[in-house]
């Protein structure tokens, strides 16, 4: 749900650096680089996240460094498995690493109701 928060909020800097290779697997993608102020803003201040985005207008990969006083962190993952949730379109499925360590992320029975609505509707 990152690129909608992004999408979203004013507070964060985005910046398209154009073409570039994926930092993970093989490929290129459109990096769009979402940077938050150093004093406020993100998960944590100084949040950086750099989306790649496809062709298809789909995140394919990310980067995400930690900001702020904490120990540095810094996740790359891809973005895969996308499910159509009524009018959302989500990835399921992250693999990468955090830190240096494998990581693995994956949504399962996603469902969405829509404002208004009684209804759920499975993700397909």
């Amino acid at each position: 749900m990152f690129p909608f928060h992004a999408y979203w909020d004013k507070s964060a800097t985005v910046t398209d650096k154009g073409m570039q290779k994926l930092p993970i697997g093989t490929g290129s993608a459109e990096l769009v680089v979402v940077k938050y102020p150093a004093e406020a803003g993100g998960y944590t201040p100084g949040d950086t996240w750099d989306l790649y985005v496809g062709k298809d207008h789909r995140v394919q990969a990310m980067v995400y460094h930690r900001g702020g006083d904490k120990k540095p962190s810094v996740v790359t993952a891809t973005w895969a498995g996308y499910k159509k949730a009524g009018p959302l379109l989500i990835s399921t499925e992250h693999r990468g690493t955090a830190d240096g360590k494998p990581l693995h992320i994956f949504i399962t029975d996603l469902s969405v109701k829509l404002a208004g609505s009684d209804t759920w509707m499975k993700a397909e």
